[in-house]
């Protein structure tokens, strides 16, 4: 919030002095003015920023000078910082519970994710244990002495095993 205090003024009649005709008269661009200003005892209080609530000016005014009016003007700056802070805290509380639903968006997703990666987990073991499973029950039928109908089937399953290791030592 800020705040100015002006001197108001007097505007009048401008009445051309010798040296503004002659000027003038010399160069067509210098205009003469047609009203002139003087300071007056007059002051003016501007309040800036904020919520306005009552006004943001006050001046003397006939009968009333400024200093009468220094009681509303305190009032004025007393309900705008009363907003403000009103502002201040409803945006903390905002952020507050932004910050708990992203804690809690947060916590929901790593359950998610545990339990997403749990089952993925399992599926591989599922798919792992059931090419055990085959593989047991090829193992199981070539050993059983059915007839083999290609000639890697009549290889045992130590042989197989032990086949690429022998070859890697090679």
């Amino acid at each position: 919030m800020g705040f100015l205090v002006l001197q108001e003024q007097d505007r009048t009649g401008h009445v051309a002095t010798e040296k503004e005709r002659a000027e003038a008269k010399k160069h067509s661009w210098v205009r003469i003015p047609r009203f002139g200003y003087t300071p007056s005892e007059r002051l003016r209080f501007v309040l800036s920023g904020g919520q306005q609530h009552q006004a943001s000016e006050w001046a003397d005014a006939p009968g009333r000078p400024l200093e009468d009016q220094l009681a509303e003007i305190a009032q004025e700056v007393t309900l705008r910082g009363e907003a403000a802070e009103r502002r201040r805290q409803e945006e903390a509380e905002a952020a507050r519970q932004q910050r708990i639903r992203w804690e809690v968006a947060m916590k929901e997703a790593r359950v998610r994710y545990a339990e997403t990666y749990r089952v993925r987990h399992f599926e591989a073991q599922e798919a792992a244990w059931r090419h055990a499973t085959r593989l047991a029950d090829y193992v199981s039928a070539v050993g059983t002495g059915s007839r083999p109908h290609h000639p890697i089937a009549a290889l045992t399953f130590t042989q197989v095993i032990a086949r690429p290791a022998a070859s890697n030592h090679a």
